[in-house]
């Protein structure tokens, strides 16, 4: 199973995440893993450390996060991977994470559209429907899981996408509301983690409701 994990990047330096990135970057960077950095409408230098990279800048004059998760997918998919993976660039990936990550996806029920990589805690938005487990590894089904860690088939992105992105924020959800009106799932992992604080486009879930993600882990049992 090819992966291309896509790192969605805007404003790196002016909002201070440039050791985020990197840290996001070199844990992506594992064997049989692609690494596609996305600069997604960049002002302060960010899209000349992309090109550097080999990653891709988007000349569009849109930056929203819906538009970069769009624009990660259709990077990751124009590859040849047979796993896509968006990522935003301060997430953390914990080691064997693509090996969890194959297995989890090699024994995944077709209903399974979507899986996320981090537990989120519990919000109103976000019920846990179930603990499964597939090839061993455990997950939870959701009513939805934030974009900032999204895997999927190639294939199932039409079913997916597109994520609204005319305005800021709130894209994942929809999306993840989307798949179950078709009767497709949507699940959760726990190997990866979201480093970050400070959002790049005001995102304010962790002021307004915290991030207590152990009762979730709990929940989840051995991961």
């Amino acid at each position: 199973m090819r992966i291309t994990a896509a790192i969605l990047c805007h404003d790196v330096f002016r909002h201070d995440r440039e050791s985020l990135f990197w840290n996001c970057y070199r844990s992506l960077s594992v064997e049989g893993v692609r690494v596609v950095p996305v600069d997604n409408g960049s002002t302060d230098g960010t899209s000349e450390l992309v090109a550097e990279l080999g990653g891709f800048v988007s000349r569009d004059r849109l930056s929203t996060c819906g538009h970069g998760t769009n624009l990660c997918a259709r990077v990751a998919i124009g590859t040849d991977a047979t796993l896509c993976v968006l990522s935003d660039d301060d997430m953390g990936w914990r080691p064997g994470w693509a090996d969890r990550l194959r297995t989890w996806w090699l024994h995944a029920p077709a209903d399974v559209a979507l899986t996320g990589c981090h537990l989120e805690p519990m919000f109103e938005w976000n019920t846990i429907h179930e603990r499964v487990t597939y090839g061993g590894v455990p997950g939870l089904i959701r009513a939805s899981t934030g974009a900032a860690s999204w895997s999927f088939r190639p294939a199932d992105w039409a079913k997916i996408g597109p994520v609204p992105e005319k305005i800021q924020g709130w894209g994942d959800v929809p999306t993840c509301q989307r798949l179950a009106a078709q009767g497709l799932r949507v699940a959760q992992l726990d190997v990866a983690d979201h480093n970050g604080h400070t959002s790049t486009w005001g995102n304010r879930t962790v002021e307004m409701h915290g991030w207590e993600i152990e009762p979730v882990r709990e929940l989840l049992g051995a991961s």
